[in-house]
């Protein structure tokens, strides 16, 4: 079973445009398994004290890892440098960085992201 880990942003927009977990369980049609790192826990937290949409998107989203169960892995590093770490053939990252995307596409890495801010993607 692979490991799919979400970005910190990907979990924000995940919560803006209202995408199911299931739809991104269906687009891959693979098993996997969900992980978030404690260090976005962390960005999130610190998002969702900002008053406003982005606040509010970040409270969401700790809503969503909360209910879903969605495993925790405790690293201290920053996202970006854990996934470039730990990233292997069976790890998938979901992100909308662009950067990140394209480091992890020279070291053979899955990732999936969003496109017009509703279409999942795989690169």
């Amino acid at each position: 079973m692979r490991k799919l880990f979400f970005d910190t942003n990907f979990l924000i927009d995940l919560a803006k445009f209202k995408i199911e977990l299931e739809e991104i369980l269906d687009f891959l049609e693979e098993p996997v398994e969900f992980f978030v790192l404690s260090s976005s826990i962390e960005e999130l937290k610190k998002i969702a004290r900002n008053k406003g949409k982005s606040g509010n998107m970040a409270k969401l989203a700790l809503k969503i890892i909360k209910l879903k169960k969605i495993e925790i892995l405790e690293e201290k590093e920053s996202p970006d440098k854990v996934f470039l770490r730990i990233a292997d053939k069976n790890t998938i990252i979901a992100t909308n960085d662009s950067n990140l995307r394209k480091k992890l596409k020279s070291l053979g890495i899955k990732t999936i992201y969003l496109r017009a801010k509703k279409y999942l993607e795989v690169m």
